[in-house]
């Protein structure tokens, strides 16, 4: 898909003199300009580290790790390291008067002394004369903290040079010299992606962090050309091996670290061909960046179907940089109203020396920003087969519904594929708990007593989605989702958003193998109260036809994240056949109902 742009990336790709993608200390209005408290709490930061010896890396810590798999004091030193470099980067660019310099030099200094930048967990392990275990430091591989490590140097390189020179030249020149003996020499010489070690999950932060300091130190043009041209085909690899409509198959608790280094990638792109090299229209980035628009279903509830959370920890920071980069307002507007209108969850402390600058930038324009949640009227992601449909755009009023089809395969899944969630006046109605697994415990039937398996053969079959103006429908077979014990020979579900009639419709047609127990489940919220042939979810009203029971049982919610959300009791509403059925057509309707008294 990317490939196209080699070509004008060969013509335009810049010098390392001329890459930046951080402001630098020199730009003296930028970072005076900064709110007063914020340019207090950076240098706050900074202060903190001064009277601090840097952390050591022993080797018996690393011995201690191969021995007994336990790296407790070699990580979190390790991560101090790089915690105390990010600081001391911010602090010196807030107050560039040389307090930090000497602190800076000891970080920067011993971090490029480190035998290797790799995790233990990935770390090659030599063993010496004496049989004592330690890392290789000729390792040519490249994992996502070496990534991490050669990205931070490479930032603090393009903004703190003045106070690293100020110290010695030979600071930078050390620098320059370890990026290129540890990411660029294994970049170049391995084929493909085996310069990488690490969780495959991982590989387009390490791209990104390896394009970043090789675009910022290498200076032999071929050179920097070959590593551009390779890292890009690597990134048009990575990124065709994701959905084509943009979505994510983990979610949206993995849509942060699928998107971040897409844009990263993106951006560091834009900027060495000087602006002349964009891919932000490219339909797939542009959809994947949107993606959590499309699955905010009510004011913080999103679709998030598995083993999730309906409120993700979405980093508002992180969606306002990537809606302003990519250009979707949108985007931008979920990030405001997650940072001003909800308890989000605060930055990541560790975040790349990269984001942390881009954000503190971003931070002051997004209390300038009205809140304005956006929600989208309707749409369909085909590859993740989600659905969302609601009256207004941009509204809470009526109804909201947001369905999936999908397969029991995906890890981290439940079997829930044919699942829906409804919300009204922007309150939950029908949840997807996500602490709970078993099919009863979703808005599906039972079939036998059965419930639908797990595994990459169990799921929706036939999709298919009709969004028009008066309508939204999803309609998918369930038949492949249940065991072979549960006799389903066909099970087609439908819903249906009828917006003028301000009714969801759930259609069940099916036939099955022999007459067979029959139990549709909904979970809600809602303290539930039932009638015969309805029950009143909250605001809304659920009927069902003649021949058909329901009864409701509560579901106590374990302490911890899941009570904090749902309180202590969620409730299931579940609705049965009076007797066996061989087949059959029913129909369930949910309306805005509420009632007094």
């Amino acid at each position: 898909m990317l490939e196209q742009y080699l070509d004008a990336l060969l013509f335009e790709l810049q010098g390392a003199d001329e890459f930046l993608m951080a402001m630098p200390a020199e730009a003296r209005a930028e970072w005076g300009g900064l709110p007063g408290d914020v340019r207090l709490r950076l240098t706050g930061r900074a202060d903190q580290w001064l009277q601090k010896d840097v952390p050591p890396l022993s080797a018996s810590s690393f011995i201690s790790f191969s021995r007994a798999g336990v790296a407790a004091d070699y990580e979190a030193n390790r991560h101090v390291r790089r915690t105390m470099l990010r600081d001391l980067v911010l602090g010196s660019c807030v107050a560039p008067d040389g307090r930090y310099d000497l602190k800076l030099a000891d970080v920067v200094w011993a971090i490029c002394e480190e035998s290797s930048w790799l995790l233990p967990r990935n770390n090659p392990i030599t063993v010496g004369r004496k049989g004592l275990p330690l890392p290789d430091p000729y390792s040519h591989r490249v994992d996502v903290a070496v990534a991490e490590t050669a990205a931070d140097l490479a930032l603090a390189a393009q903004m703190v040079t003045s106070r690293l020179d100020a110290v010695s030249p030979q600071l930078f020149e050390r620098i320059e010299r370890e990026i290129d003996r540890r990411v660029t020499r294994p970049f170049l010489s391995l084929n493909d992606m085996a310069w990488m070690c690490g969780p495959k999950s991982e590989a387009l932060r390490c791209l990104a962090g390896c394009a970043l300091a090789i675009l910022t130190f290498e200076r032999n043009d071929r050179q920097r050309w070959q590593c551009m041209r390779k890292a890009w085909t690597l990134f048009d690899r990575l990124l065709s091996a994701m959905p084509g409509d943009g979505s994510v198959p983990g979610g949206l608790d993995d849509w942060s670290a699928a998107v971040e280094p897409v844009m990263d990638m993106v951006m560091m792109v834009l900027s060495v061909s000087r602006g002349r090299v964009d891919v932000r229209r490219e339909k797939q980035i542009q959809l994947l960046c949107h993606f959590p628009v499309f699955c905010h279903v009510a004011p913080n509830w999103f679709l998030n179907p598995g083993r999730h959370s309906m409120r993700p920890a979405l980093d508002p920071l992180l969606l306002f940089r990537i809606g302003d980069y990519i250009g979707d307002s949108a985007l931008c507007d979920l990030g405001v109203f997650l940072r001003r209108e909800v308890d989000a969850a605060p930055p990541q402390q560790d975040q790349w020396l990269l984001h942390k600058a881009a954000d503190l930038f971003n931070a002051p324009i997004m209390e300038r920003e009205p809140v304005r949640p956006p929600f989208r009227r309707q749409g369909f992601f085909n590859a993740a087969q989600m659905m969302v449909a609601r009256d207004e755009e941009d509204a809470v009023h009526g109804l909201a519904l947001a369905a999936h089809g999908g397969g029991n395969g995906v890890i981290g899944s439940h079997p829930d594929a044919g699942d829906f969630v409804l919300f009204c006046e922007g309150e939950p109605v029908l949840i997807d708990a996500g602490f709970l697994d078993d099919t009863m415990f979703h808005n599906l039937p039972l079939v036998g007593g059965k419930g639908q398996s797990l595994g990459a053969s169990f799921g929706a079959r036939d999709v298919t989605c009709r969004l028009e103006e008066d309508y939204a429908m999803l309609s998918m077979d369930l038949a492949a989702a249940y065991p072979p014990q549960a006799g389903v020979r066909a099970w087609q579900r439908s819903l249906i958003y009828e917006r003028d009639a301000g009714v969801v419709q759930l259609m069940e047609l099916f036939e099955l193998t022999a007459p067979r127990d029959i139990e549709f489940s909904f979970l809600t919220p809602c303290r539930p109260e039932l009638g015969p042939g309805w029950a009143q979810l909250g605001p809304v009203r659920l009927r069902w036809e003649k021949g058909l029971t329901g009864r409701c049982d509560p579901v106590p919610v374990p302490e911890g994240e899941a009570r904090a959300l749902w309180g202590d009791t969620l409730y299931r509403v579940s609705v049965a056949a009076d007797e066996p059925l061989p087949h059959g057509k029913l129909t369930f309707s949910f309306n805005p109902l509420r009632t007094f008294g």
